[in-house]
């Protein structure tokens, strides 16, 4: 045992011997930086190397090693991290290779002059003639799925294995179809039933997202800061915003994340929503931040406009997603239609990412906000580019669909992305029906705006993008009246920094 131990820490010590100086990777990580934030904004104040270790995913027949390092950041001017148009922190992190936990100092509504940041990074070096040269900034895992006592509850675990249970003594006859058919009805039911156990716990269920996904993680981010404050708001799984709008609109959920676009389609009944009719009761709390549309393919692609995906194999989405409908508007808006397409896949976007790499797909579209970590994580293993959304498409998505408006992927929110990308994006929304008292949701503003969230710390990139300055933007639905006078009061007291 104690020789294992001793191989393990040399193995250990060779890892963080070797590799680029430590004046090269200072050179590296300012280079970096300033691809985003000049001096006049941010300056690198110290770099300390923190270690190295062997690339997992490195290419075969290539030598790559991940080069860890702790640095802190001075702030020159004042600076808003979270505006929605601007580099900011999802130019951070990808820049500099971190997690959402590895960048602290943020301040919600703006950083001034003199703060301090910092940033646990890594960059992904490759071996060339003698030589390390950076490569990526190192993408941070995608989340695990949320487990029961994080955000769900105790019940919705015993439920779901009361389900694992029926479907496992389903006749064994049963085809994969059946079953799919049986799991989805299950997964109704099962979110209706903890709906209403929540409210007869005095809760807040929220219906958020699939378990690893963007809403889910900013809504337990969220469960977890209200938490503190006395608060039940468990998280509902769900298959997405078209689904968390049903529950909303049935009463199985109090508070639910969707697309402005989405919302404004369910509160006219139009769309997705034509046979239901207009949702009345529908209300806007805030927009929270910006999803903007992602059209992804290889670098090495010929594929350089939306025209071009014309014959070719595309994925669109989940079904039970917003971003599926959007994903075909954008199609449309160029003059596509699925049946122009060679093949149409309803993946997930980390299985949709997966067969990209393999040669199966050409590519996928997909809204959501940025930096999207499955799509960072991906560009370790193959280079990605962004498609831009043709400039008369924009506008006439913009004219047709309230709640979607212009967009720019700033520069280096992806790697390699050394420059903005202009596409559509919908806002990402807090909306509630008639349930909650105007207390209640002036309470719930209050905590979602405040100065102390720890969104980072919890989780969400998406998190820090918040601002009560932004909270009223693209709503396309009608805002609750007790949130309008609780974001008055918290605009007055919190004037916007600029945006950079």
């Amino acid at each position: 045992m104690r020789a294992l131990l001793m191989v393990f820490c040399l193995t250990l010590l060779t890892a963080c011997s070797k590799g680029p100086a430590s004046d090269t990777l200072q050179h590296d990580v300012q280079q970096r930086l300033h691809q985003a934030f000049p001096d006049s904004v941010l300056r690198l104040t110290e770099l300390k190397r923190r270690g190295s270790a062997n690339d997992a995913k490195a290419p075969p027949g290539e030598k790559r090693l991940v080069v860890y390092f702790d640095a802190t950041l001075t702030v020159t001017q004042a600076q808003n991290f979270g505006a929605w148009d601007s580099p900011g922190v999802a130019s951070l992190i990808s820049l500099m290779g971190a997690g959402p936990r590895g960048l602290t100092g943020i301040e919600s509504g703006g950083n001034h002059a003199g703060d301090t940041l910092t940033i646990h990074g890594s960059l992904i070096y490759r071996e060339q003639d003698g030589q390390w040269l950076a490569e990526v900034p190192q993408g941070f895992t995608a989340p695990r799925e949320t487990l029961a006592h994080e955000g769900g509850s105790t019940t919705r675990e015993t439920l779901v294995n009361a389900f694992s249970t029926a479907l496992n003594l389903s006749p064994g006859d049963t085809g994969p179809q059946q079953r799919k058919a049986i799991s989805d009805e299950l997964e109704r039911s099962l979110n209706n039933i903890q709906g209403r156990l929540s409210r007869l716990k005095n809760g807040y269920p929220l219906a958020g997202g699939p378990s690893a996904g963007q809403y889910a993680r900013f809504a337990n981010a969220f469960s977890l800061h209200l938490k503190h404050e006395g608060i039940n708001m468990p998280v509902l799984s769900t298959e997405g915003g078209l689904d968390n709008l049903r529950l909303l609109r049935e009463g199985d959920a109090l508070l639910a994340l969707s697309q402005s676009d989405a919302a404004y389609a369910a509160a006219h009944g139009k769309g997705a929503f034509e046979t239901q009719g207009p949702d009345l009761n529908l209300q806007a709390i805030a927009s929270l931040y910006p999803e903007p549309v992602h059209v992804v393919v290889s670098a090495n692609s010929s594929l350089q406009q939306l025209s071009d995906l014309q014959g070719k194999r595309v994925n669109i989405g989940q079904p039970g997603s917003a971003s599926r409908l959007t994903a075909l508007a954008i199609l449309e808006a160029h003059n596509l239609q699925p049946s122009d397409l060679q093949a149409v896949t309803e993946l997930d976007l980390q299985q949709a990412l997966k067969a990209l790499r393999d040669g199966q797909l050409d590519a996928l579209i997909q809204v959501i906000g940025a930096p999207a970590d499955n799509i960072r994580a991906a560009s370790e293993a193959f280079e990605l580019r962004l498609i831009p959304l043709h400039a008369d498409a924009i506008t006439r998505l913009e004219a047709q669909r309230p709640g979607s408006f212009a967009f720019s992927v700033a520069a280096e929110t992806y790697p390699g992305q050394a420059q903005p990308v202009p596409t559509l994006a919908v806002a990402s929304m807090l909306l509630t029906g008639e349930q909650l008292t105007a207390a209640e949701i002036e309470r719930l503003v209050q905590l979602l705006f405040a100065r102390d969230n720890q969104w980072l710390e919890n989780g969400s990139i998406q998190g820090s993008q918040l601002s009560a300055q932004t909270a009223l933007r693209d709503l396309g639905v009608p805002l609750h009246s007790a949130a309008e006078k609780a974001l008055q009061a918290i605009q007055s007291m919190n004037p916007a920094l600029p945006e950079g």
